[in-house]
């Protein structure tokens, strides 16, 4: 073997420490970098040659590859559990929101005021003849449409709120699956020269794991280095290209938008997620002024027929949707009982059939926003004509101001499979919430423990551990002084036999 073979092995000695050492500053400069996953370089020995009767002879070290130190089953792992996460996230942050437009326990929420309500029909049994009574009686009928129409508008603005982040998140995940496709095409590039485009595949990860969070996919890495991600089947993206997702209006007439595919025009099919959760709050139901499946009734002309067929049994999981159903419910027949035994009496001034609500519009039901105390008992006239009493004939007759007054022990409303009064039924409503808000800030922490402790095991597998990093910084230093040391040595002989052997005797 030629003497000069011990300087290539030295040489490759120096070149693997070197990049040795390269990996393990990349290491260190990424130690916070979010999403890196730590890099080894993988070294092995040079096939040996044979040299006659001398046998094999090794020829140095060389760097295989600079491999990411990563754990494919926790990735996966952690992306299924992100999607429940993103779906529970969303469900707790949308109940929190309706908890404070409810208000209660409060002395601001509803109760309070349907109690007052029917607390002045109670003073104004015990004096029916009183005006100062009779406008109490209407300031508090004014406070209750007030507050139910306050409450139907805010209900409103949550649902267009959700709305517009569900547009937003199509957007973002239009935005993460073009990234995603450029990195494909950045490490199909660089891999087809043997090289590893670990920096690409890093940020390529952190965006995969975002989506996952943001909507159910599914992950499939081909051979070349390239992933291909889809949505029950149809893919987001594929090598470097990309599926557009567009906002769309999701039923006819309706304001609410949901994804769809822009090339098939099919809605996308949702399985977990942040957007799934969104539109569960929001209602993954038509959105326009009247609608049912948002929530609104219809109302029967017979009223005996709307008490029987009104139910709150909460059976969806569109929230706004259902509280907004039971409310209206609890709105409509509770003014129309009211309206009912009004008309059944005689004012002051002798006045009959006069409704104490009326209806903003009138192709709409008694519902949240369409509900008002009647203009006619307006002003100090209009006092006369709220009705105490079944007949004028009587003085001191409370009959009608008493009948609206067991209106609250009577049970005209049904939750379940039960008959409740006003108080049991809005009741059976805030348990509802609350337990819907319950299980979903339940299940949001849980599984927040569980990718938290996903996390944690991808990290002391992926992550950088700066003492392990200076432990390989010295070895590699050691050892690329000690190659350079063996070149020294090599020089240092062939200087002996070229320069020193065969002069004796001259």
């Amino acid at each position: 073997m030629s003497s000069f073979s011990s300087f290539e092995i030295a040489r490759s000695g120096m070149y693997v420490s070197q990049r040795g050492l390269y990996v393990t500053g990349h290491n260190i400069s990424n130690v916070n970098t979010p999403g890196y996953v730590r890099q080894q370089a993988m070294i092995a020995d040079y096939a040996p040659r044979q040299f006659g009767q001398v046998g094999q002879i090794g020829l140095g070290a060389d760097i295989q590859q600079t491999r990411q130190i990563r754990d494919q089953f926790l990735d996966n792992m952690f992306r299924n559990e992100s999607q429940l996460l993103g779906h529970a996230e969303a469900r707790k942050k949308m109940v929190e929101e309706v908890q404070t437009i409810l208000s209660e326990p409060s002395d601001r929420g509803l109760n309070t005021v349907i109690n007052q309500f029917f607390e002045s029909w109670h003073e104004l049994a015990k004096d029916p003849g009183s005006l100062t009574v009779r406008a109490t009686v209407r300031q508090r009928g004014s406070a209750f449409a007030d507050i139910v129409n306050h409450m139907g508008r805010q209900l409103d603005t949550l649902q267009r709120d959700l709305n517009t982040e569900i547009q937003i998140k199509i957007n973002e995940v239009n935005h993460i699956a073009s990234e995603i496709a450029n990195l494909n095409s950045k490490i199909l590039l660089n891999e087809s020269s043997k090289d590893q485009a670990n920096d690409f595949r890093d940020q390529r990860n952190l965006l995969l794991d975002d989506l996952a969070k943001l909507i159910s996919v599914d992950i499939y890495e081909r051979p070349n280095g390239m992933v291909d991600v889809s949505i029950d089947g149809m893919h987001l993206v594929g090598r470097e290209k990309t599926e557009t997702i567009i906002a769309d209006h999701n039923k006819p007439n309706s304001y609410f938008l949901s994804p769809k595919w822009e090339r098939t025009d099919r809605f996308v099919y949702l399985k977990g997620g942040t957007l799934k959760g969104l539109i569960e709050a929001r209602g993954d139901v038509a959105g326009y002024k009247g609608s049912v499946e948002n929530g609104s009734v219809v109302e029967k002309p017979d009223l005996a027929d709307d008490v029987e067929e009104f139910k709150f049994d909460p059976s969806s999981n569109n929230i706004i949707p259902e509280l907004r159903r039971g409310l209206n419910m609890l709105v409509n027949l509770m003014v129309r009982q009211v309206n009912e035994l009004h008309r059944q009496g005689v004012g002051i001034d002798g006045s009959t059939n006069v409704d104490f609500f009326t209806k903003i519009d009138n192709t709409l039901s008694f519902e949240m926003g369409n509900i008002r105390v009647n203009e006619a008992l307006n002003d100090d006239d209009g006092l006369n004509k709220i009705v105490a009493a079944a007949t004028n004939q009587v003085p001191g007759d409370n009959v009608v101001a008493q009948g609206i007054v067991e209106l609250r022990r009577e049970r005209f409303l049904k939750a379940g499979n039960l008959n409740v009064t006003t108080d049991d039924f809005y009741n059976a409503i805030i348990t509802w919430v609350a337990t819907t808000g319950q299980e979903a800030g339940r299940i949001a922490e849980n599984q927040e423990m569980l990718t938290k402790q996903i996390q944690n095991k991808k990290e002391a597998i992926s992550g950088v551990s700066m003492d392990e990093e200076m432990t390989h910084m010295m070895r590699f230093q050691h050892a690329y002084n000690a190659s350079a040391r063996v070149i020294n040595i090599v020089d240092e002989m062939i200087n002996r036999i070229v320069n020193h052997m065969g002069i004796v005797g001259r």
